[in-house]
């Protein structure tokens, strides 16, 4: 389901995909970006679907240029945990999208292990975002659904639609020339199924698939599980 808000974008949740255990019903798990800062309706839509951890994957030099509203509200549990620096001055950000993808998983790989432990151990609704929604978050939305026996074109079909809700967002602020996009390649802004396709199909190759990659993290495989287990309405891995 889609949601929405003023300066929350891409909001959604990880609710009716088919998996080898039946249809996820992610009702518990949100995902977006947030490029400015929310708004009070907002925060009360937040609140509203019962979220009140909300995790930060943008990297610490983002976070410290644009520091999140969500760190000092006392009605909000935060948490950053970085998954790349979108900085062109410290990554190589002209790669091709999949490789960026692939550079995120190897380079920040004990984030993804944290970020999974944490999931594991949450047992109400939560949120994760970068800044669009796309990237970091796509990421983080497929692995967590393949790790729930999700199958790979209904991964997809998660991550496809992020661009389509975006697009307003970007258009604006292009050409109001706020500077907030400062990528304004659109082939780098859309979500094409081959990106996240040529992704998967690189973790298959290099590490066995997405529960391989998450184990080689450091991870176990009951926390796998357990961060999987919020896609559904009991535990049933």
């Amino acid at each position: 389901m889609i949601y929405n808000a003023q300066n929350i974008i891409n909001f959604r949740d990880l609710d009716g995909f088919k998996s080898r255990y039946g249809v996820t019903n992610g009702k518990r798990v949100f995902r977006c970006g947030i490029p400015k800062d929310p708004t009070d309706e907002d925060t009360a839509l937040l609140k509203k679907l019962g979220i009140r951890t909300v995790i930060d994957l943008r990297g610490k030099d983002e976070v410290s240029q644009a520091p999140s509203l969500f760190e000092n509200n006392s009605e909000f549990f935060y948490y950053n945990i970085p998954l790349l620096e979108a900085n062109p001055a410290l990554n190589d950000v002209r790669l091709p999208i999949w490789k960026m993808y692939a550079l995120s998983l190897t380079e920040y790989a004990d984030g993804y292990r944290d970020l999974f432990r944490l999931m594991g151990n949450l047992d109400e609704p939560f949120l994760y975002h970068c800044f669009l929604g796309k990237d970091r978050t796509g990421l983080v939305s497929a692995l967590l659904l393949g790790a729930a026996g999700v199958y790979e074109d209904e991964i997809i079909n998660d991550y496809t639609p992020s661009f389509d809700l975006i697009k307003p967002f970007i258009d604006r602020e292009i050409e109001n020339d706020t500077g907030l996009i400062w990528d304004q390649d659109i082939s780098r802004l859309q979500s094409n199924a081959s990106y996240i396709r040529d992704t998967l199909e690189y973790l298959r190759r290099e590490h066995g698939g997405i529960n391989g990659y998450l184990l080689k993290t450091g991870l176990t495989q009951t926390e796998i599980n357990k961060a999987a287990n919020n896609l559904f309405k009991e535990n049933i891995l």
